[in-house]
Formats: structure tokens, C-alpha cells, sequence
């Protein structure tokens, strides 16, 4: 434990000073406004992308030290979407659920969470510039973890900005089907399968959810109720994607996620 916690001592130090960045911006908001607000976020994407920068340079430093090539650019291509993009999505989905939410227990509970979450990439990242294969495995996870966290907190954006700011719900649609579908095309680069059976999932996927956005609008759902149904549905989709990808999508586990989706669909009727 001390072990890993020593070697990973620099991951740890900016993904705690990531959540005091975003506690630093709550106090912000509350004292001053919106405007200083936005500047705190943006300081915090600095921090995020001094800290890949280090790993990267760090990490080309020692492989040359070591006479060890370093990482192919059609890789490191890749990698830089995930790296760059999802940190980039996951602190404008927080940063807006923070802005618009007043529960002051849910924001540091949020915020909390989210320091876990660039914990664990910064030491995916680290592992991976470093060619650590073992921890970069272990940790690869983390990349699905941040899609599920971005769209529920990008769509609870999207429904805050179109409750608070009054925006055309065909605009709100739209732009939850476009988070779908940036999300989906990261998930198929990364796993080197950018093939068009696949684009043409993601293009269905998101055409689904915005068709069921605009539905529940209609038929009157409460927000909480348009949050909750739309993410099931994005996260049986994206499931059974990412089996796909892994070549492990069986009949089973394909009745094993639709029974999921209903318990829940049942449990969520049950409770409302």
C-alpha cells in the first residue's frame, strides 16, 4: 500500500489538487459569480494538462535514458483524444453540474469522487508514457468509468441549461445525441476498431436517445426522470458496445443488460 502509494505520489498530489481546485471554484462561485467561476475551471485544465505533460516528458526522458524507443505516434494519437478530450469533458460536465446544482453536500461528495477518478488517469497515463504494462492494465478501466461520469453529468447539463436558460429542446437533443456520439467514437478509436459497422452503432444510439429525449419530454417527465432513463439506456447501449469491441457479447449478457435496464425502468416507475 505505503509501495504504491510512494510510486504514484505525483499522480495523487495533482488529482487531490484537482478536487481543491474544484473546491476552491465552489467557494468562488458563492462569493464572487459566475464569471471568476469560469476562470477557476479553466486554471484547473491547466493543472490537468501541465500534469499529462510531465508524464510525458518525464517518461520520453528516461526511455532514452534507457535506450528504450518510445511510443509509436499512431498510438500516442490515440492516446492524446483520451487524454486530453475525456479530462476535458468530465471537468466542463462537473464544473456545470457544480454551477447549476445547490445541494453543498452533493457538490463535495461530487467533487470528491472526481479525485478519485483523475487519480487513477494520471496513473493510467503515467503508466503508459512509462511503458508500465502491468499498472496501465489494471487501471484502464478508468476510461469507461469517465464516459459513464460525462454523460450523466453532461446530460444533467444539458437539462439545467434548457431549464435555467430556456434553450429549444430540439437544440437539447441535439446536443445530447452529440455527446453520444463523441463519446462513442473515443471508445471505438481507442480500441483501434474505428470501422464503419461500428460508426453506424453510434450514429443509431444517439438518434435512439435523442428520439427518447424528446418523447419523455413530451409525455411530461420530470427532469430527474429524463436523467435517470436516458443514462440506463446510454449505459445499455455503450455496454453492449464495448462487449462488442472486447469480442465478448453473448446472447446471456445481452439478456443479462436488457433485464437490467428493466428492473431498473420498474424500480424507477415504482418510485415515482
Amino acid at each position: 500500500m505505503l509501495k504504491s502509494i510512494a510510486a504514484n505520489k505525483r499522480s495523487i498530489f495533482y488529482g487531490v489538487l484537482v478536487g481543491l481546485g474544484l473546491l476552491f471554484g465552489l467557494q468562488i462561485l458563492k462569493d464572487y459569480g459566475p464569471k471568476e467561476y469560469v476562470y477557476t475551471i479553466c486554471g484547473i485544465m491547466l493543472i490537468v494538462f501541465f500534469e499529462i505533460y510531465l508524464n510525458w516528458r518525464y517518461a520520453t526522458r528516461i526511455l532514452r535514458q534507457v535506450d528504450l524507443p518510445t511510443i509509436n505516434v499512431y498510438s500516442l494519437w490515440s492516446h492524446i483524444l483520451n487524454h486530453i478530450m475525456l479530462p476535458v469533458l468530465l471537468l466542463l460536465s462537473v464544473s456545470g453540474f457544480i454551477f447549476f446544482h445547490r445541494d453543498d453536500l452533493v457538490r463535495v461528495i461530487v467533487i470528491v469522487l472526481v479525485s478519485i477518478v483523475f487519480v487513477t488517469l494520471f496513473i493510467n497515463i503515467r503508466s503508459y508514457y512509462e511503458d508500465e504494462f502491468r499498472v496501465e492494465e489494471k487501471t484502464r478501466y478508468i476510461y469507461e468509468i469517465m464516459k459513464l461520469v460525462i454523460f450523466f453529468f453532461g446530460l444533467n447539463l444539458v437539462i439545467s441549461i434548457e431549464v435555467f436558460w430556456g434553450i429549444d429542446i430540439w437544440i437539447s437533443a441535439f446536443l445530447v445525441s452529440l455527446l453520444v456520439i463523441i463519446l462513442g467514437m473515443l471508445l471505438i478509436y481507442r480500441k483501434n476498431q474505428f470501422e464503419l459497422v461500428q460508426i453506424i452503432y453510434i450514429v443509431l444510439s444517439a438518434s435512439i436517445i435523442a428520439v427518447l429525449f424528446l418523447v419523455l419530454h413530451n409525455l411530461e417527465v420530470l427532469m430527474l426522470g429524463i436523467n435517470v432513463i436516458i443514462f440506463l439506456v446510454f449505459y445499455f447501449l455503450f455496454s453492449l458496445l464495448n462487449h462488442r469491441l472486447e469480442r465478448t457479447l453473448t446472447k446471456e449478457i445481452f439478456i443479462e443488460y436488457g433485464l437490467i435496464l428493466l428492473f431498473a425502468f420498474l424500480l424507477f416507475s415504482g418510485i415515482s
